[in-house]
């Protein structure tokens, strides 16, 4: 079956919509977590200070191990085999190392452009060109295949929430929402149930998003 471009747009609007959020929730989840963002980056300096600490006992190991070498204190077959396991374990924490370095930065980074991404991304399906479109698909999931006219895609893990918990949040907040300018202790009770089961549906770590 042939699909027109429209109608295929037309598909993925209305996939969009489905992880779509109001620029309030955007604005609750960002709030929270810049300021989370403190906490992750103390998490950060320790663990970066426990793996450093641990680098430099393997060095530290592998030269003690060369001298043994020299002093013919070890053979060679125990020696080749003590020193591929400490250079293995070597290159591993260095690279652990160079994760910890950017770990906080990107983990806000990847947090924002998550519910950027949400709040925004359809309508800039809707007006944007052709390689904006490409960038919002590709962004929105994995593997779109048509079939009989009809768009399949695997959406992006990092969506789920929204798809799982958003729905039912909006209807409540909406719900809210005429009774603002007379806000009272139980209206604020029900905001503040809205707000922490929203935020309390993300995991700390979304997915890059390209």
């Amino acid at each position: 079956k042939v699909i027109i471009e429209r109608d295929l747009e037309l598909q993925i609007e209305q996939e969009l919509e489905k992880y779509t959020i109001l620029p309030e929730f955007r604005d609750w989840a960002l709030e929270v977590i810049r300021d989370s963002n403190d906490i992750e980056i103390e998490d950060r300096s320790a663990i970066y200070e426990s793996r450093h600490k641990a680098l430099t006992q393997a060095q530290k190991e592998l030269d003690e191990l060369t001298k043994m070498r020299y002093r013919e204190l070890i053979d060679d077959e125990a020696f080749v085999r003590e020193r591929n396991a400490l250079q293995g374990q070597i290159t591993g924490l260095k690279q652990q190392l160079r994760e910890t370095e950017s770990r906080a930065e990107t983990w806000l980074e990847l947090t924002e452009k998550t519910f950027n991404f949400a709040t925004y991304a359809r309508n800039a399906f809707i007006t944007g060109g052709l390689q904006t479109k490409r960038e919002i698909l590709s962004a929105l999931g994995q593997n779109p295949t048509l079939k009989g006219g009809k768009l399949s895609i695997q959406a992006s893990e990092w969506l789920a929430p929204i798809k799982n918990e958003y729905p039912a949040l909006e209807k409540k907040y909406l719900a809210l929402e005429p009774a603002f300018n007379y806000v009272n202790k139980e209206q604020n009770a029900a905001l503040s149930d809205v707000r922490s089961h929203w935020l309390g549906g993300w995991d700390s770590n979304p997915q890059p998003i390209d």
